[in-house]
């Protein structure tokens, strides 16, 4: 299969327009993943692991290249869960068709997820009954410096930092902190509101 990235632009959007009508989550972005394409997401993953490290067991959703786990203590337990296997220890779940699993852990980390989900607010709502911290990023579409076409990322919703916040209200999620990641993402560490 053809990494996401080495098809066209117009290629891209396609199959980004064709996901959203099927509310469908793109397999073809996910299943072709590689390194390269994923380096930079490092320094997100190195702050949600300074968001995560008062917790011992961690589940991070939509797992990606795992690299959340580099950052991570050493007496840190790591639970990938991801639309396709990445290892043996991933969990396979489809947020877009399937509730999260429960994982057993108290924390849960959602780097770039969102994006791609046609419905976050419910996924939002279900973590919030099972874990008592959420770390999360989002592409705002207000960013300082945002992307401007967003379906040739297989991005399926458009958030601005206002109506994401709004959504982790919804959720029952409170806002602990958040910091810019670069130019085009926010990440948050929520605690579930009591």
């Amino acid at each position: 299969m053809i990494p996401f990235y080495e098809l066209s632009s117009e290629e891209r959007q396609a199959l980004t327009e064709t996901a959203i009508r099927e509310k469908r989550t793109l397999l073809e972005r996910w299943k072709a993943l590689d390194k390269p394409e994923a380096q930079h997401w490092s320094a997100r993953a190195a702050l949600a692991a300074e968001f995560l490290k008062d917790h011992a067991c961690v589940a991070d959703f939509g797992c990606g290249t795992m690299d959340l786990a580099h950052h991570l203590l050493p007496q840190q337990r790591y639970i990938p869960v991801d639309v396709v296997a990445r290892d043996s220890r991933t969990l396979v779940c489809d947020l877009n068709t399937q509730l999260p699993p429960d994982t057993g852990a108290t924390a849960a980390a959602l780097l770039g997820v969102l994006e791609y989900l046609h419905e976050p607010l419910l996924v939002l709502k279900h973590l919030q009954r099972r874990y008592k911290l959420l770390v999360t990023s989002y592409c705002i579409t207000d960013a300082p410096n945002p992307l401007s076409n967003r379906r040739e990322h297989a991005w399926v919703n458009d958030f601005s930092e206002i109506e994401i916040k709004d959504l982790f209200i919804q959720a029952g999620w409170h806002v602990e902190d958040e910091r810019l990641v670069d130019d085009i993402q926010k990440i948050w560490r929520l605690k579930a509101s009591i």
